[in-house]
This record gives C-alpha cells, sequence and structure tokens, in this order.
C-alpha cells in the first residue's frame, strides 16, 4: 500500500488467506485469491518490473519452480525470509533442545506454513543452484539493520535477485 501510495507503482498481489484478501481490498489494492504456485500463470512474460515474494518464501512447496516462474512474470525478484541460524534460534536448539519460538518464529512449529527452515547461507546456495544472482541483501534484527555477520545476526533477510540463466527480451 505504501508503495502505491508514494512511489506511484502499479501493484497486484496473490494472497491466499481470504481475510488478507479482504483487507487489501479494502485498502484499494488489487488482489487475486489464490495460491502463488498457481497464480503467477495468469500473467504474461516480463509483465511486472518486480516480482515480490514476502513473508512467504520457506511456505513454499517448490521454491525454485516458484523463483523460475516469477522470473518470466518480472525483471527482478525480490524475497523476504526468516533466518533459522540466528543466534538465537541456535542457542534455544542447543539448550531447550526444541524447535525455536522467537519474535521473528512466534509460533510453535506445528502452528506454522514453514516447509524450509533456511539460512543466509542456505539460501545463498539454493541461488546459486536456480542461477540467480544476488544484488543487493539487507539484514535485519529487533535493533534494526545489520551490518556484519549476517548468518549469525540477522533475523530477518530481504534480497533482490537478478536472472544469470533466462534471456532477457
Amino acid at each position: 500500500q505504501r508503495l502505491v501510495r508514494t512511489k506511484h507503482v502499479i501493484a497486484e498481489g496473490v494472497e491466499k488467506n481470504p481475510d488478507s484478501v479482504a483487507r487489501c481490498i479494502q485498502r484499494g489494492l488489487v488482489v487475486h485469491q489464490g495460491d502463488i504456485a498457481e497464480g503467477l500463470d495468469q500473467y504474461g512474460q516480463q509483465a511486472f518490473d518486480y516480482v515480490l515474494l514476502l513473508g512467504t518464501f520457506q511456505e513454499l512447496i517448490a521454491p525454485a519452480d516458484i523463483v523460475r516462474e516469477s522470473f518470466r512474470v518480472g525483471r527482478r525478484v525480490i524475497i523476504a525470509y526468516t533466518n533459522f541460524a540466528h543466534y538465537r534460534v541456535r542457542l534455544q536448539i542447543l539448550f531447550r533442545g526444541r524447535t525455536p519460538v522467537t519474535r521473528s518464529l512466534p509460533q510453535p512449529w506445528y502452528r506454522t506454513a514453514n516447509l524450509h527452515f533456511l539460512s543466509v547461507l542456505d539460501f545463498r546456495d539454493f541461488c546459486r543452484s536456480v542461477q540467480v544472482s544476488e544484488v543487493r541483501s539487507a539484514y535485519f534484527s529487533a535493533r534494526g539493520k545489520v551490518a556484519a555477520l549476517p548468518n549469525f545476526l540477522a533475523e530477518e533477510v530481504v534480497t533482490l535477485l537478478e536472472s544469470s540463466a533466462l534471456e532477457r527480451p
């Protein structure tokens, strides 16, 4: 909503949750109800400058397929995800022997949609395997932006990607 209002971007979304769809519509946003795995096929080649996968990446059944499809639909892809290698997560596993519950992971594992528990290093490996390049990444913790040791100190990550495999029109 902020991008539409302040930067005057033309934005469309795909959302699975009916309550979230209703909230988006109430705010004047264009949103299609459905699963992102099937929602991108309604868009043409390079229909958008950017495709944003925010807060859903670790929930995707086939993340590589979604990233490829995102690059078909858009020139660049922005992905936001939770870093499961953050030191608090590591400490909870080490000392409690349990799947962590933290500020960025507020629910027990059985109440989340998370399928993939990835770290910053895992995500970099994933990018290489699907032939995409990290153009820029921003790392965040509860205290703000993280400048050093992102795999250890960052709770959340936002990364801008470009495809190194797909041809550009």
